[in-house]
């Protein structure tokens, strides 16, 4: 009993201290703030979803130090906040528009109490500036003038910095501010101090660091801003935030904010945890080789996925042990079926989530575009939709360029060594790929003229695959990721990728040199400064010969930029009947530029071209003219410019036309020829059935079915003199249109025309026509050069005599082109004449046969049809015999 009753007087006295001690929380609102939270049990709250460590959404969870101590509020009040997560500029407008009750994180500015009541603060945080670790320039705010500073969106300090001469690049993220960093595109880029460092930690940029408080811009203060109608509502808020004592505070500090780097790598592992590790310390594994990400040698994994793997080792005391494989689909067909516990490099992908349980991220890279020194900035894929990207197939970077981007044209490759080599080489524009295989390939392979020219909108996410029946073990590995310092991400991306960003480093061996290589600089800048001086009297020597000789030439040369004329020279000047230059300055290239061309030099354009092309150009007075282009891209003064040089060929184009005509009228005078012989015997067959009328008539044996059988033959005999006619007529009228046709509806007209010298010289006729594609072009003009070669190798028997002449006509398809073989036995053409047989007025004829333009002009035809044609002297066997002629191929592309 005496035991009970001091029980009962020590229970007494910790009710009785507790009262004494402690509020009663409903003491603290008035009996009017209790009647409006009973009537507004919800509030909805405006919160971020992208600031760390305050407030910002982790795997599905929204979590922070700000959202710990709304929940705090929550028990004190017994209001349920509803949150609205969203970016800050979205957050603020939801706010002013008065959709939502409250906003958190949100800073004092005069202008806001407009539609703002403010709360006390419950922390405060410095705004630092940030940028790259090679930066020397930053010695305050005022070094800032004329410089470009990243910022997110209507920041309440953003109109103060733009007084002060700083360019403001405005954007929502700190990954976004970032990354213009890194790219070239900002200077600089300010955050919170906390948010600031864990973006960078977060992403691993290496590069980055913070640099300064930024002076003149007081501490961010965090408060809770409340709708300006609704005070009792503010009341309440900064009654509870004063229930808040600052040991909580610190509480939630220490949990969110300091977190102190050097006690994350303790590990808090669970019974459970500890004794799946005792039971089961081996864990199988399987990669391949993704330099420097994945190095396999010696039958384990180095490289940065290696030291991730070793760390998560050292921390746990698991022994991973690797098998072997060598595909990626071999490694991730050996997860499938159960052979290995873990796969150490996959993404998030839904593919991949598929096959198991994802760990939480370890690393995170950018997908970087990697370019020639002829780009200077990518802004992103967008930039690239008309240019040719490399990329090894089926890799991450493949898949994410074909579902976002099918417009971009890709070149896919085995290899990622291949793919660049494509780039260095000039074969493709582009490679898209991981930033860490990027730099250490281009460092491999010594690729002096590729860097990375900027950055994708996807980032690279590394996470452990590891089979769904194992959670503890992912449990394990993402206890471990979490202890993994932002030093330690550093030293492991430093220790494999060679950046282009050097770190400073306290190595006397190093200073030294500097020092040597300053006295160096020092000494020769003298000399150095004297010699420019000679150097700058002899560029404006050298500048005005330039524009001297420029302007001596006979062709008209046009510099532009993105489309415009920038200069042109005297001889364009007077092409194009410019009364002065400052008329056709500014003016667009396709000014210049017939309409029925317009397309043809777009296209030309597009791919730099630098072959020479003909087009149809048009003078300031409206006048037409056909004229040779040639044009190349040169960078100067940080811009890209087009040199493009002009010929008028008008007069050449008109002398074509007359050798034309030469070459049709030598082919008609031996086409009347053989027309002549060709009509003798129907001639005679008709002469001779009138004369036996007459003779039938004078002896009295005049028969009408005598008569009428053989004015039969008489028709047939006119029918076909009318065709020859005909033949004759389409050639020398000649179709000027284009069409589709195949060589069968050109064929029988080719050798009604040529069938009477083959006949007459006894000439044996091989012909094959194996495809019936239809070709694009003028078929009379391709008439033409198969009369010009046919007659060419008959003239070539005759002079030869050859005794058992034959010519080969073969037609057959072959990659897409049709392919007109015309050979002959007549011993072909001579060594030394056969590299000049397609050139005007050559001829082994006399000068009385030929007049050497029928070859010349076949030679313009072929290739006016996209078409190709060569000669060569072919040896080949015949019914058992050798033979020897020239043998001309004509290849002829297929109408898609």
């Amino acid at each position: 009993m005496k035991r009970l009753s001091i029980l009962n007087i020590l229970f007494l006295f910790a009710i009785f201290t507790n009262v004494l001690f402690s509020k009663d929380l409903n003491t603290i609102f008035t009996k009017e703030e209790k009647n409006w939270i009973k009537n507004n049990p919800t509030v909805s709250i405006a919160m971020l979803n992208n600031f760390p460590p305050f407030s910002s959404v982790n795997h599905g969870e929204h979590e922070g130090f700000s959202v710990d101590v709304t929940k705090k509020i929550e028990d004190i009040t017994g209001l349920k906040f509803e949150y609205k997560l969203s970016r800050w500029n979205e957050a603020l407008n939801s706010f002013k528009e008065g959709k939502v009750d409250v906003i958190a994180d949100i800073s004092f500015t005069k202008e806001r109490e407009l539609f703002t009541l403010y709360t006390q603060e419950y922390y405060e945080i410095p705004t630092y500036i940030f940028g790259l670790k090679s930066n020397q320039d930053y010695t305050g705010l005022k070094s800032l003038e004329n410089k470009v500073v990243a910022a997110t969106k209507n920041l309440f300090f953003v109109e103060y910095l733009k007084e002060q001469g700083i360019h403001i690049l405005e954007l929502n993220t700190n990954e976004e501010k970032s990354k213009a960093v890194i790219t070239g595109k900002a200077d600089y880029f300010i955050s919170s101090y906390t948010s600031g460092i864990k973006t960078i930690a977060d992403n691993a940029y290496t590069t980055l660091k913070p640099i300064d408080m930024l002076e003149g811009i007081k501490k961010e203060d965090l408060r809770f801003g409340i709708n300006i109608n609704k005070p009792l509502l503010q009341s309440i808020i900064k009654k509870s935030l004063d229930e808040i004592n600052s040991s909580q505070i610190k509480g939630l500090s220490d949990k969110w904010i300091l977190n102190s780097q050097e006690n994350k790598s303790i590990i808090n592992l669970s019974d459970e945890e500890l004794n799946y590790i005792s039971n089961s310390p081996i864990v199988t594994y399987s990669e391949i080789n993704w330099k420097p990400l994945s190095i396999i040698e010696d039958n384990r994994m180095k490289g940065i996925m290696g030291d991730y793997l070793d760390l998560v080792s050292k921390r746990t005391g698991l022994i991973f042990n690797y098998k072997p494989a060598s595909s990626w689909i071999e490694v991730l067909n050996l997860f499938k079926d159960k052979k290995i516990d873990l796969v150490p490099g996959v993404g998030s992908s839904p593919q991949e989530r598929a096959l198991g349980s994802i760990s939480n991220r370890y690393a995170k890279y950018p997908l970087v575009i990697v370019t020639s020194n002829r780009f200077t900035y990518i802004d992103g894929l967008n930039d690239l939709k008309n240019n040719i990207i490399a990329v090894p197939k089926y890799y991450t970077s493949y898949n994410f360029l074909v579902k976002n981007f099918p417009e971009i044209k890709l070149i896919p490759t085995n290899t990622i060594q291949e793919a660049l080599l494509l780039v260095e080489n000039g074969k493709a524009d582009a490679f898209v790929g991981h930033i860490a295989t990027s730099l250490y390939y281009i460092a491999e392979l010594h690729l002096k003229d590729l860097k990375i020219s900027g950055t994708t909108q996807f980032d690279f996410e590394h996470h452990y695959l590891i089979q769904n029946d194992n959670p503890i073990l992912l449990s394990i590995i993402n206890k471990t990721f979490a202890s993994i310092t932002y030093q330690e991400k550093k030293d492991i991306y430093s220790k494999w990728v060679q950046t282009t960003i050097v770190e400073e480093r306290n190595n006397k061996k190093i200073i030294y040199s500097i020092l040597f290589i300053t006295l160096i600089i020092v000494l020769g800048f003298s000399y150095r400064q004297s010699l420019l001086k000679k150097y700058n009297k002899k560029l404006k020597e050298t500048n005005k010969e330039i524009q001297s000789i420029i302007n001596s030439t006979l062709e008209a040369i046009i510099l532009s930029h993105e489309g415009k004329c920038v200069d042109l020279n005297d001889s364009a000047q007077k092409m194009f009947k410019v009364a002065k230059k400052e008329d056709a300055i500014g003016k667009y290239i396709l000014d210049y530029i017939s309409e029925d061309s317009v397309e043809h030099i777009k296209e030309k354009l597009n791919y730099d071209a630098v072959e020479p092309y003909e087009l149809n150009c048009i003078k300031f007075d409206g006048t037409i003219f056909p004229a040779l282009i040639k044009g190349t891209n040169i960078y100067m003064s940080n811009r890209t410019l087009r040199i493009t040089s002009i010929i008028d060929i008008s007069e050449i184009k008109e002398k074509e036309k007359l050798l034309i005509e030469q070459s049709k009228m030598a082919a008609v005078g031996e086409m009347i020829g053989n027309i002549a012989h060709q009509w003798r015997q129907p001639l005679s067959v008709i002469t001779t059935i009138v004369s036996g009328w007459s003779v039938y008539n004078e002896y009295g044996k005049f028969n009408k079915k005598i008569v009428l059988d053989e004015s039969s033959v008489i028709l047939s005999n006119a029918n076909y003199l009318s065709q020859t006619i005909d033949d004759f007529r389409q050639f020398i009228k000649g179709e000027k249109h284009v069409k589709e046709f195949d060589i069968n509806s050109i064929e029988s007209n080719l050798f009604r025309l040529i069938s009477p010298s083959i006949k007459v010289n006894q000439i044996v006729l091989d012909k094959k026509i194996e495809t019936d594609k239809k070709i694009v072009g003028n078929p009379n003009e391709l008439l033409q050069s198969l009369i010009n070669i046919l007659n060419n190798a008959i003239d070539a028997i005759l002079l030869q005599e050859i005794e058992e002449p034959i010519i080969f006509f073969h037609v057959k398809e072959l990659n897409n082109r049709v392919i007109i073989e015309i050979f002959d036995n007549a011993g072909g053409i001579q060594e030394e004449n056969i590299s000049f047989i397609f050139e005007p007025y050559f001829t082994t004829k006399h000068k009385s046969n030929g007049t050497g333009l029928g070859l010349y002009m076949t030679y313009n035809i072929i290739k006016n049809l996209n078409g190709e044609i060569k000669v060569e002297n072919k040896t080949f066997n015949y019914n058992g015999k050798n033979y020897k002629g020239a043998c001309f191929t004509i290849s002829l592309p297929v109408k898609n």
